[in-house]
């Protein structure tokens, strides 16, 4: 899929912008600002702690009933500590998103997507700096309905600096459902395939989660992932992870601040095989507002946000799991 093709296809789902203007748009927002501290174990003669500051904001803006923009925004920044080792190393990672899409007022929406990633790793205070810039862009369709919710992508990858001979295409599905008033389900199936000329890898990640409000402004949410990476060599590389998180509604303590904080445990292990397996354990706060209808009450940097599909890409979702 060309990049001329998929500008064309956004030039017809965004229609002119007199007749946009000619409607007042309606935007929601949710903006999270998060804090998490993290131990990997599993590296032999090595004791390496993570702390990560994270801030996230996810947009919806409806021109017209039938014309809706995604514009999501997100920045994490890293600290990597390893004992006894005089430096240490940081990772900055920004994130853009943009979602023209249309809605057919029977439930039933198409669109495409466009996602860009910049990732940067310094070793301090040794003047030494990597950087790699990945981006995604593909089409989705979705239908929307009461409590249920069903959405299908398939798009391709790209990096700065590009990799001759190449090529990587993204596809998968995500859903939701309203169980009750007060209990959601949701998955997230993405796949990405990776060719290498003669060879191939291939990522599968699977995710499901739930979000249960108890109705007094308490609300308990958490997830389960998990990665396979099929490699055309002799050695399995898979890795799951386990979530569960409380978040509080500050409003119901009679706060004029509409905001909720969050706090976090997430569990992961990555199974190298006969190399090594290595386990993280992390601890997050959120600071999350939502702003306007439907804003998510879900933490943007929650490990269970990966759950609800946002991320097109088996990479980009997973990379998002262990901010």
């Amino acid at each position: 899929m060309s990049a001329r093709t998929l500008l064309a296809t956004a030039a017809i789902l965004c229609v002119p912008a007199v007749a946009i203007a000619q409607t007042a748009p309606t935007i929601t927002s949710t903006v999270t600002v998060g804090f998490s501290s993290a131990s990997l174990d599993g590296i032999p003669g090595a004791n390496i702690d993570l702390t990560t500051t994270t801030l996230d904001m996810q947009n919806d803006i409806a021109f017209t009933p039938n014309i809706n923009v995604g514009l999501d925004f997100g920045m994490s920044m890293t600290d990597i500590d390893i004992a006894g080792v005089p430096f240490s190393v940081e990772a900055d990672l920004l994130s853009f998103a943009f979602e023209p899409s249309y809605h057919f007022g029977n439930g039933a929406y198409i669109g495409v997507y466009y996602r860009s990633g910049d990732l940067d790793l310094s070793i301090v205070p040794l003047p030494i700096t990597l950087g790699v810039d990945t981006s995604q862009m593909g089409l989705f369709a979705g239908y929307e309905s009461g409590p249920l919710w069903v959405e299908a992508f398939y798009g391709t990858s790209d990096s700065s600096p590009s990799l001759p001979g190449v090529d990587i295409t993204d596809y998968g599905i995500s859903a939701s459902y309203d169980v009750m008033p007060n209990l959601e389900v949701f998955g997230h199936l993405a796949r990405t395939d990776i060719s290498l000329g003669g060879a191939s890898i291939d990522l599968t990640a699977f995710a499901i989660g739930a979000d249960y409000d108890f109705g007094n402004g308490l609300s308990l949410y958490g997830s389960y992932g998990m990665l396979d990476v099929g490699i055309p060599l002799p050695v399995s590389i898979d890795a799951d992870q386990f979530s569960i998180g409380l978040s509080y509604d500050l409003t119901a303590a009679g706060s004029s601040i509409p905001a909720l904080l969050s706090l976090e445990y997430t569990s992961s292990t990555v199974d190298l095989g006969p190399l090594a397996s290595i386990d993280v354990d992390s601890i997050g706060l959120g600071f999350t507002i939502p702003l306007g209808h439907n804003g998510s009450v879900t933490p943007l940097t929650s490990s269970a946000q990966v759950a609800r599909g946002p991320y097109r890409s088996a990479v980009s979702g997973t990379l998002a799991s262990l901010r």
